[in-house]
C-alpha cells in the first residue's frame, strides 16, 4: 500500500468574511432572544405590579372610606374620587356636614391618604369636634339631669340629641318605632350599631346594615392599626356588632322640647343627651 492511499483530501475552509458574518449572526440571534426574555420579565413584572397596586387601592378604599365613617356620627361624609394618586400611591377626599348643629355650616374638608410603603394617613377632624361627639365624651346623662335641662329651656328653641334605646331593636324593630309623633324612622338614617358610650362607636346607613356585615367580613386583625388611626372600632369590636346588629342609638336633629319630653317619657329610651340647642329662625317657616 503506497503513500497517496492515505492522503488526507484538501478541506474547505470557511472565509473570513463568512466567518464574522456568522459570528454576527450568532451575536444577533443571542441580542434577540435576550432582549425578547427582558421583554417578557418586565411585561410579567408590569402585569404584577398592576394586578399588586389594584389590590392595595380596593383594600385601601375599603378600609380607608368605611373606616373613616364607622366612627364619626357627627358627619354626613361624601367622598370624592377614588383611588389613585400615582402607581402605588392613594388618595381619598371627603366632604364632611356637620350632625347635630341648629344653624347652618358649610362642608369642611379631609382627606385619607396610602402612601408608597402602604401606611394609610388620615387629615380629618376629629369626632370630638362636633355637637354630636362632644355629647358623647360628656357621657351618658340620666333621664332626671336631662328632664331637668329641657326645664330650664324656653320651649321655643331648637335641640338634636342622641337617643339611645334601652333594649336595642333589630333595624326592623327600629324602622316602626316613630321617633317623631307621625314620623317612620329615616331610611338612610346613620345609626348606632355598638354602645355610643363605649370606647368607640360604630355607626352606619340603617337601610343598608347587610352591607356593614360584609365589609366587616373582609376585615382582618391585620387591619387594625389602621382602624385606631381612623378612629375607627378594632376588628374585634366590629365583628361583635355585626354578628347581631341592633341599633343602640340614634342622632335626632332639629327636634323640640316637647318631642324631647315625649321621649324621655318612653320607656323604651334610656338615655336622652342633648347635643345642641339654639333658636332656629327655620322655624318662622309656615313648613315648620
Amino acid at each position: 500500500m503506497s503513500a497517496d492511499d492515505f492522503a488526507v483530501p484538501d478541506l474547505a475552509l470557511p472565509s473570513p468574511a463568512s466567518i464574522r458574518r456568522a459570528v454576527l449572526r450568532g451575536i444577533l440571534r443571542s441580542g434577540f432572544a435576550a432582549a425578547a426574555w427582558l421583554l417578557v420579565a418586565a411585561l410579567l413584572v408590569g402585569f404584577t405590579a398592576m394586578g399588586l397596586s389594584a389590590v392595595r387601592t380596593g383594600h385601601f378604599h375599603d378600609v380607608g372610606f368605611y373606616g373613616a365613617q364607622v366612627a364619626r356620627p357627627g358627619y354626613v361624609m361624601e367622598g370624592g374620587p377614588c383611588c389613585s394618586d400615582g402607581l402605588f400611591a392613594n388618595r381619598m377626599d371627603f366632604d364632611l356636614t356637620l350632625r347635630g348643629g341648629i344653624t347652618v355650616a358649610p362642608p369642611v374638608r379631609g382627606s385619607v391618604r396610602q402612601g408608597v410603603s402602604g401606611s394609610i394617613v388620615p387629615d380629618l377632624p376629629p369626632a370630638s369636634a362636633t355637637p354630636v361627639g362632644a355629647a358623647l365624651d360628656r357621657g351618658r346623662p340620666t333621664k332626671d339631669a336631662t328632664r331637668a335641662f329641657l326645664g330650664s329651656l324656653p320651649t321655643s328653641v331648637t335641640a338634636s340629641a342622641i337617643v339611645e334605646f334601652a333594649s336595642p331593636p333589630t333595624t326592623s324593630g327600629y324602622l316602626s318605632f316613630e321617633i317623631r309623633p307621625g314620623e317612620p324612622a329615616d331610611l338612610g338614617e346613620r345609626v348606632f350599631l355598638a354602645d355610643p358610650y363605649g370606647d368607640t362607636p360604630a355607626t352606619w346607613e340603617v337601610h343598608d346594615v347587610r352591607s356593614f356585615g360584609d365589609w366587616v367580613h373582609g376585615l382582618s386583625p391585620d387591619d387594625d392599626r389602621v382602624l385606631s388611626d381612623l378612629g375607627a372600632p378594632p376588628v374585634s369590636a366590629l365583628r361583635k356588632a355585626a354578628k347581631d346588629p341592633r341599633v343602640h342609638a340614634v342622632v335626632l336633629e332639629r327636634a323640640s322640647v316637647a318631642e324631647l319630653r315625649a321621649l324621655l317619657a318612653d320607656d323604651r329610651v334610656a338615655s336622652l343627651n342633648i347635643a345642641g340647642v339654639a333658636f332656629d329662625p327655620a322655624a318662622q317657616s309656615p313648613t315648620n
